[in-house]
């Protein structure tokens, strides 16, 4: 609320305009003139009315911070997303400050409008990205507005009403139960010294988990008494900083314990026993990392190791190229198929929400349905 002080012929306006870049209090202030002639009552009430107009003015945010974007956002990186962000999130959003500045990095924070977004959106598009690669750059824009409207430097965020351009969004292609038998069988067949490769690959179609959940994995993380294998960290390549690190997985939810097979615990009993051998080979030079997917030397596993070699032996076998991600997708569907309810393939794949499920593998649910309608259909048979 706005304050008045009467100063000789004149009162002092004083109102509170929010925070600035730095977090400090930003305070405006206003002099006001009666003009001659005017009674008391009369300048009682016009100032009232002029305090209540210069703080909304200030409240609207339009001259509480001439902070240019790319500014505000170097103050917000230091100040809020380095202390509060996971790294790999904030790996992600410092890649994208280069091409972001350029668009949005001139403009003051509070003149920036939804015409300005959606130009942005227009030459991300232009410059040939993928719709999710585009929301993602919007997204990086309103989290630092988001933060704006948060410090009253701004009143709303112009990202809220930006339009994204239709685009047909490739189906996902999944590995067949046939195909992944063939491709496990295969690699179970390799070179001992590949051993660490046949595991990864059995415990990511198996259990569905991101490559950087397996990567992370310890051996105190398996329960070989009760076939529990519990995900509680994640390994990451950081691009900006050239470096692989350990963290926490992806959402919450992601910390997760599954229940796996015989078979699944009897492949990590023969990678503990192939780690063992190379332990006594190496000797002294063995590195303790307690990891379950290793080098020869015990050093944990590349974050690239596992796509670059299955990218090698998919081409030298003959196969049908996959990613690493291909594995998650298998699972995912093959639980699907087998009539699992979303909730449940929710928990296995470690998704945040259900809804995130249903909207990766809509078309994998909607067979599904279709399936379950045409047996209901066949059984009743009128």
């Amino acid at each position: 609320m706005a304050t008045i002080t009467k100063r000789g012929n004149t009162y002092r306006i004083r109102t509170s305009c929010g925070y600035s870049v730095d977090g400090k209090q930003v305070v405006k202030s206003m002099t006001y003139r009666p003009r001659e002639g005017m009674s008391e009552r009369q300048i009682e009430k016009e100032v009232n009315k002029q305090a209540v107009l210069f703080e909304e003015s200030c409240k609207k945010g339009q001259t509480v911070t001439a902070a240019k974007f790319e500014t505000f956002a170097r103050e917000w990186f230091k100040d809020y997303a380095e202390l509060k962000l996971k790294r790999l999130t904030l790996c992600a959003y410092h890649n994208m400050e280069k091409r972001t500045y350029a668009a949005l990095g001139h403009i003051r924070v509070d003149r920036i409008s939804p015409l300005d977004i959606q130009k942005f959106v227009s030459t991300l598009n232009s410059d040939g990205l993928v719709p999710s690669t585009v929301k993602n750059y919007v997204r990086f824009v309103s989290v630092i507005l988001n933060y704006a409207v948060k410090k009253r430097i701004i009143t709303y965020n112009p990202c809220v009403t930006v339009d994204y351009p239709e685009a047909q969004e490739a189906e996902r292609e999944f590995y067949t139960i046939e195909e992944v038998k063939k491709l496990l069988s295969l690699l179970w067949a390799a070179d001992e010294a590949k051993r660490p490769f046949a595991v990864f690959f059995t415990l990511a179609a198996y259990l569905g988990c991101r490559k950087g959940e397996l990567l992370g994995l310890e051996w105190k993380d398996v329960d070989f008494r009760n076939n529990v294998i519990s995900i509680r960290r994640a390994y990451y390549y950081s691009s900006a900083e050239h470096t692989c690190y350990t963290d926490t997985p992806k959402t919450k939810r992601s910390q997760r314990s599954l229940k796996v097979p015989d078979n699944v615990m009897d492949a990590l009993r023969a990678l503990r026993a192939w780690q063992d051998r190379q332990r006594a080979v190496c000797g002294s030079s063995w590195v303790k990392s307690d990891r379950l997917f290793t080098k020869l030397d015990g050093s944990p596993m590349s974050t690239t190791a596992p796509y670059n070699y299955l990218q090698t032996f998919t081409k030298r076998m003959g196969l049908r190229k996959a990613t690493v991600h291909s594995f998650r997708h298998f699972n995912a569907s093959a639980l699907i198929d087998a009539g699992v309810d979303v909730v449940t393939v929710q928990t296995a794949l470690g998704h945040s929400t259900a809804a995130t499920t249903l909207n990766i593998y809509s078309h994998a649910f909607s067979n599904a349905q279709t399936r379950a309608m045409e047996a209901i259909a066949s059984a009743i048979n009128f």
